[in-house]
C-alpha cells in the first residue's frame, strides 16, 4: 500500500497559521500516531474515530520523545467526499518555519511521505473530481494578479472552459458518425443530401470553435500581461512617466542624456488591465558601448511591444533623433498600437504643445506608407495631466481584443490556445474535403485527430507523460 503524502499548503514565511494537508488511504492512521484529542464533537479519542468534515483541537507530538511540537486544529474529510477523492486530513498550526519543518518531520517518521509537485490537484483530476483544465485553472487561480485574471481563472475553475469544448466534441462526433454511416454508400441521394447538411454544421461548429480561440487575444493579456514599451530620444521624459505610472521611483531621472542605459521593467495595472511597462534607452546615434546596447535592446523592446508610447518633447530639437523615431515607430506592424505623447505639458503653453503636435504628425503625413498614431495626447509626469488618457487608452485597447461571440469565456492558456488551434486546422481540412466531394473516409479521420487535439484541453484523451509534466510545474502543496 503506498503511504499517505503530505505537504504544507501555505507559502514559506512567518505567519499567524499555516495548513499542512495529508490524504491517501491510511492518512487518520498516521495522524492517530501524533496527535492527541483535547476537545472535538462528541465522544471521540482518536481521528479514525472523527466523522467527516469535523475538526479537533488537541497535541501535535513527537512519539519518539514524547515531546509536544504545537498545539494544532486538525479536520478529517473522508472518501470521496474530498479534494483528492481519497482520506484527508489537514492540520492547522503555528505558522513559524520550525513548526512546520518539526511537524512534517514527525509525520514522515510515522508513515507518510512527502507529496510530489501538484499531487494533490493530480489525484483530483485522476478520480475525477475536475477535468484537466479545471486543474490548471488552480494554479492561475493562485498565480492570478488582478481582477480580471483572477475572474477568468475562477470561470474555468467553474468549468465553463471545459463546457465549451465538450460541446464542440459532440458536434464533431455526431458530425463524424453521419460520414461513418455514409462511408459505403456516398452516392446515394440520401447520403449526398446528409452530408450537404453536416457539412452545414461542421461549418457553425468550426465559427465557434474560432470564437473561442480568437478570445486568446485578451486572455493572453491576463496570464503574460500586455506589454508597453515606453520610447523615445534622450530626456524626452521616459523614465518620469515610468515612475508616474507605476506609482514609485522605479527608474533614476536626470537631466544628463543617455542616464537610462538598459531596459526597466514594472508590473502593475492600468485601468483595471494587469501590464508590463518597460522603459528603454533613448534612441539615438551613440559612440558609447554600453549606450548603444541600450538603444538596440530598445529596439528589440518595441517590436514585441502591445503598445508603444512614443514620448516627444515640446521642446525637442533634435531633427535627426526625431526622423529616425517616426521611422522606426510609425512603420511598426498595425496590431501594435502606438500613441504618441508630447510630454513635459506642465512647462509649456497650449499653443507650444499644439505646434509640436502637428510638426510631428506632417512629418509622418510626408512619408508615404506610414500610418498615423492610433492616440494623440499630451501629459505631465511631474503633476499627472493626460495620464488619464494613457490609462483609458490601454483599457481600450484590451477591450478592442474581445470577441463578442466567445460568451464571457476566455482562452488564457498557451497549451490550450495551441491544442485549439491544431482542431480548428484539422477541421477546416476536414470542411474542404467535404466540398471538394472526396471519399468520406478522410474527413472522418481528420475529424478524429481534431478531437484527440481537443481532448488534450480536458484530459478526456492524454498520455500519462503529458499529465506529468503538466502537474510537474504546481507548487507542492497544491
Amino acid at each position: 500500500m503506498d503511504k499517505p503524502y503530505c505537504a504544507c499548503a501555505t507559502p514559506p514565511g512567518v505567519s499567524g497559521i499555516a495548513v499542512i494537508r495529508m490524504s491517501g488511504e491510511g492518512s487518520a492512521a498516521v495522524a492517530d500516531k501524533v496527535f492527541h484529542i483535547r476537545r472535538a464533537n462528541g465522544d471521540v479519542r482518536t481521528v479514525s474515530d472523527m466523522p467527516g468534515y469535523t475538526v479537533a483541537y488537541g497535541i501535535l507530538f513527537d512519539p519518539s520523545s514524547e515531546k509536544t511540537v504545537d498545539e494544532v486544529m486538525v479536520t478529517r474529510f473522508c472518501a470521496p467526499h474530498s479534494y483528492t477523492g481519497e482520506e484527508s486530513v489537514e492540520i492547522s498550526c503555528h505558522g513559524g518555519l520550525t513548526v512546520r519543518q518539526e511537524i512534517l518531520r514527525v509525520l514522515l517518521e510515522n508513515g507518510a511521505r512527502m507529496a510530489e509537485p501538484g499531487e494533490f490537484t493530480k489525484k483530483a483530476f485522476l478520480a475525477g473530481k475536475i477535468d484537466l483544465s479545471q486543474a490548471e485553472a488552480v494554479m492561475d487561480v493562485i498565480a492570478a494578479d488582478s481582477e480580471l485574471a483572477l475572474r477568468a481563472a475562477q470561470s474555468q475553475l467553474s468549468g465553463s472552459l471545459s463546457g465549451k469544448i465538450r460541446q464542440a466534441c459532440d458536434q464533431l462526433y455526431e458530425a463524424m458518425a453521419v460520414f461513418e454511416m455514409w462511408i459505403d454508400e456516398p452516392d446515394d441521394e440520401d447520403a449526398k443530401i446528409a452530408l450537404t447538411k453536416n457539412t452545414e454544421k461542421l461549418i457553425l461548429a468550426r465559427e465557434r470553435m474560432a470564437a473561442l480561440l480568437d478570445s486568446y487575444r485578451q486572455g493572453r493579456i491576463l496570464s503574460e500581461r500586455m506589454k508597453i514599451v515606453i520610447c523615445g530620444i534622450p530626456n524626452s521624459g521616459k523614465s518620469s512617466l515610468l515612475n508616474c505610472l507605476s506609482g514609485y521611483d522605479r527608474a533614476i531621472v536626470t537631466d544628463v542624456p543617455g542616464t537610462t542605459r538598459d531596459t526597466l521593467e514594472v508590473q502593475t495595472t492600468m485601468g483595471g488591465i494587469p501590464v508590463k511597462i518597460i522603459d528603454t534607452a533613448g534612441i539615438r546615434k551613440t559612440d558609447d558601448v554600453v549606450e548603444a546596447i541600450g538603444v538596440d535592446r530598445a529596439s528589440g523592446a518595441i517590436l514585441e511591444a502591445d503598445i508603444v508610447l512614443w514620448l516627444v518633447s515640446w521642446e525637442e530639437q533634435d531633427r535627426t533623433s526625431e526622423e529616425t523615431m517616426i521611422d522606426q515607430v510609425m512603420s511598426l506592424p498595425s496590431d501594435t498600437k502606438i500613441g504618441l505623447l508630447i510630454s513635459k505639458s506642465d512647462t509649456a503653453d497650449e499653443k507650444e504643445i499644439n505646434d509640436k503636435k502637428e510638426s510631428i504628425l506632417s512629418k509622418i503625413r510626408e512619408r508615404e506608407g506610414l500610418r498615423e498614431p492610433d492616440l494623440v495626447a499630451s501629459i505631465s509626469s511631474r503633476n499627472g495631466d493626460g495620464i488619464e488618457k494613457v490609462e483609458e487608452y490601454v483599457k481600450k485597447t484590451y477591450e478592442s481584443l474581445g470577441s463578442s461571440t466567445s460568451q464571457g469565456v476566455l482562452l488564457t492558456n498557451q497549451r490550450h490556445f495551441e491544442r485549439l488551434r491544431s482542431a480548428l486546422s484539422k477541421l477546416d481540412q476536414c470542411i474542404d474535403s467535404c466540398k471538394m466531394g472526396e471519399s468520406l473516409e478522410a474527413p472522418s479521420l481528420i475529424l478524429r485527430t481534431a478531437l484527440e487535439d481537443l481532448g488534450e484541453i480536458t484530459g478526456d484523451s492524454v498520455s500519462d507523460t503529458l499529465v506529468d509534466m503538466i502537474f510537474s510545474r504546481f507548487c507542492v502543496g497544491k
